[in-house]
């Protein structure tokens, strides 16, 4: 499970940090990437509705194309919400998960 944080990162930043874990061999690896909707504002950054739009779109296009050079086949379920979002389901980290791609659907063993 990965998610961005209260400072709204830039998709630029977004991208190193998934090209690190590439580079680490860690997207080689893993056997899915559950990723939390991205928050899009904050109260010292006001967007507008098609501001957050944009920046929910870039940050999914810029996750997805990062993950795809170390990984072209592994499941990337995006736009979650859990982590820093609202409304927000708690995840618990740690738990076995499992994702179903033919059946679009999210098991977690708690």
């Amino acid at each position: 499970m990965t998610e961005t944080s209260e400072e709204i990162p830039s998709a630029g930043y977004v991208r190193r940090v998934y090209r690190a874990l590439g580079e680490r061999g860690i997207l080689g690896r893993v056997k899915g990437i559950l990723v939390g909707r991205p928050k899009a504002w904050e109260f010292d950054k006001q967007n507008s509705k098609d501001q957050k739009e944009e920046y929910r779109k870039q940050q999914r296009e810029v996750i997805l194309e990062t993950v795809r050079k170390y990984n072209h086949a592994l499941p990337v379920v995006q736009n979650l919400d859990f982590g820093h979002s609202d409304p927000q389901i708690p995840m618990p980290y740690g738990m076995p998960a499992r994702i179903d791609t033919k059946n679009k659907k999210i098991y977690i063993t708690c």
